[in-house]
């Protein structure tokens, strides 16, 4: 988290030393759907799947558990701001926020006996990026079609509740899921680029869609204290893959910066 506030002083002072010889400023916010790969998450929902699908299927029980989608699809929100030091030319930052979840539970009850075994798993995760970048205009016929880069780091955080009760009779399965609650945090540098159409409906009101392509992995994620995400119980220290397609509609104001000093001497 420290590193995200870093990210942003450094942000200020940057946008900041572009105030004076900018045209003009556009603050904008919008949202639209996500995905992030979750790599090595998704590889261990496919194993409790695995299991899953044999207990659903296994003579020795009675009950049902739904499979677990995969962790990566959700809404992404964002809101920043651009200093036009030309009219194609921009410079700004912004702070991008991408939340995804998954969840499913059910019981399964012996044939023989009153044995009863509850799964039950709900992984939550979250991500916060501060990121600094730039946009090109590249062709302005009445509609803008832009090209945008940028630099960004993400803070991203795992939350995992998970009970995985396999019934006494089932043969003994090849990984110890990692059981109870659970808050993982960590954090990395990435990069994002992509492609902005943008329409202008008055002189200071535009309204735009984007398409993003985001990179950016976490090698390893950890508890407060100490403890190592490893959902399947390999004893292997698991990351974040957060590389993914954004879509993002948005709304955006520009206010004309001589207004504010004075005009240009």
């Amino acid at each position: 988290m420290k590193g995200l506030v870093a990210v942003f002083l450094i942000t200020t002072v940057l946008l900041c030393s572009v105030v004076v010889s900018a045209g003009s400023l556009e603050l904008y916010m919008g949202g639209g759907p996500s995905t992030a790969s979750c790599g090595e998450i998704n590889t261990d929902i496919d194993l409790f799947n695995t299991i899953i699908t044999e207990l659903n299927d296994t003579p020795i029980v009675t009950g049902d558990v739904p499979l677990l989608d995969n962790l990566g699809s959700g809404i992404a929100y964002q809101a920043g701001e651009r200093f036009w030091l030309s009219d194609r030319f921009a410079l700004g930052g912004k702070l991008e926020y991408f939340r995804a979840s998954t969840a499913t539970s059910g019981t399964y009850t012996a044939i023989e006996g009153s044995e009863t075994s509850t799964i039950a798993l709900d992984l939550d995760c979250y991500s916060v990026g501060l990121i600094l970048g730039g946009r090109y205009t590249f062709l302005d016929a009445g509609i803008r079609l832009s090209a945008d880069l940028g630099v960004g780091y993400y803070y991203t955080g795992l939350t995992s509740a998970i009970t995985f009760e396999i019934p006494t009779e089932y043969p003994p399965i090849s990984f110890q899921p990692q059981e109870g609650e659970g808050r993982y945090t960590g954090s990395a540098f990435g990069f994002e680029g992509g492609i902005t159409l943008s329409f202008n409906l008055t002189d200071w009101f535009e309204v735009g869609t984007s398409l993003f392509y985001r990179n950016c992995t976490l090698a390893e994620m950890s508890t407060a204290q100490g403890t190592h995400l490893d959902l399947d119980g390999d004893d292997s220290r698991e990351g974040v893959d957060l590389g993914g397609i954004t879509v993002q509609f948005t709304l955006s104001i520009d206010i004309d910066l001589s207004l504010i000093t004075g005009g240009k001497e």
